[in-house]
């Protein structure tokens, strides 16, 4: 049996994974969408980046390719489409041909894992420690294998914590540093206070003010003062670099409504890097003497406003994996054979790497 060392982090959008491999001294990754519904192993048009999987008894399609909406826009962690991907992923790492030992790291908001009940409860009902099985099928043309791996240990750690393990904020971390992380993923803004990794409660809060509300604000904002636009357009547009972030200029729009639409979204977006300072001012945060760590996909959409508005704020290289990292960096120092800060470099680059040189 090998032992396997992974976190998961399922989140709205997607479910982030990171894996340590101890013979390299690295990290493998990936992520799925947070998304699934009914499937069918007979299937042999499975989309790109989407799987078959039986858990609990029920066959799903998971991935880009599968129907409905995904992840619902509510804080629980519990719910059905977090365990459905959670274990997907653990079947999509597992060996095909032996049993391995996983060893998890996943995460809870910060105010519930604070509560035991509360922690104790999402850690039996995520990833239920013990052997499992479940059927998998990964395209079109592999067959359907039965990946059974077993739970050994499930650690359960707070959300935004990731921040606080980065190599840019890693060293600067002492028990008396007070750092403040910002964790905007697609719904919630998480903003969270810590002195050293102490979590301070009563000084942090949850606020609806993801991506998926910027993105929805943005669409009627543009739809109101310049044209129709729907909010996977407006989505696409984020995704650009700042100084293209307009609406489309080679279509029906004429010059002056372009630039009418890329002063209009510079201030929205502005707009709602002010709302995240005020929820920290209302905890009462004193930014000024305080270092600020951006993490979450959507922190990287908005980088240049948050530093517009925060001034010197840390904004991560990678945000979107920082809290499975993060897990993964807490619970690799807490097991014997490894018991160390682990590397974060990412294996997979480096093979690619050897591939080119040879």
């Amino acid at each position: 049996m090998a032992k396997r060392f992974i976190a998961v982090d399922p989140g709205k959008f997607s479910t982030k994974v990171a894996e340590y491999d101890l013979k390299k001294d690295g990290i493998k990754k990936f992520q799925i969408r947070t998304k699934a519904s009914p499937g069918d192993f007979r299937d042999d048009a499975i989309e790109a980046n989407t799987v078959i999987a039986e858990i609990d008894g029920n066959c799903y399609k998971i991935g880009n390719g599968a129907r409905g909406e995904g992840a619902s826009l509510d804080t629980n962690k519990m719910s059905e489409i977090h365990k459905i991907c959670a274990l997907t992923a653990l079947a999509a790492s597992a060996s095909s041909n032996e049993v391995d030992d996983f060893y998890v790291a996943v995460g809870l908001p910060a105010k519930d894992w604070a509560n035991v009940s509360k922690r104790m409860d999402y850690k039996e009902y995520i990833l239920p420690v013990g052997e499992i099985t479940v059927p998998f099928k990964k395209n079109s043309t592999s067959p359907v294998q039965d990946k059974k791996f077993n739970i050994k240990k499930v650690f359960v750690y707070p959300e935004s914590i990731g921040a606080l393990f980065a190599d840019e904020t890693i060293f600067d971390i002492s028990p008396t540093s007070i750092t403040g992380v910002l964790d905007i993923g697609n719904l919630n803004l998480n903003a969270t206070l810590w002195q050293g990794t102490e979590f301070i409660e009563d000084k942090s809060s949850t606020a609806e003010l993801g991506g998926a509300i910027l993105i929805q604000e943005l669409s009627q904002e543009i739809s109101s003062n310049i044209c129709s636009c729907d909010e996977l357009i407006t989505a696409n547009i984020l995704k650009l670099p700042p100084n293209d972030r307009h609406l489309p200029d080679n279509l029906n729009l004429d010059s002056d409504k372009v630039e009418q639409s890329r002063a209009l979204i510079k201030k929205v977006l502005k707009d709602h890097a002010e709302k995240i300072k005020r929820c920290c001012r209302a905890r009462n945060w004193s930014l000024d003497v305080t270092k600020i760590v951006a993490i979450g996909g959507t922190s990287k959409d908005i980088e240049d406003e948050l530093k517009e508005v925060f001034g010197n704020i840390v904004t991560l290289t990678d945000p979107t994996f920082c809290n499975a990292f993060g897990y993964l960096r807490m619970m690799c120092s807490q097991i014997p054979e490894i018991s160390k800060v682990i590397s974060l470099t990412d294996v997979s680059a480096m093979k690619n790497q050897e591939s080119k040189a040879s």
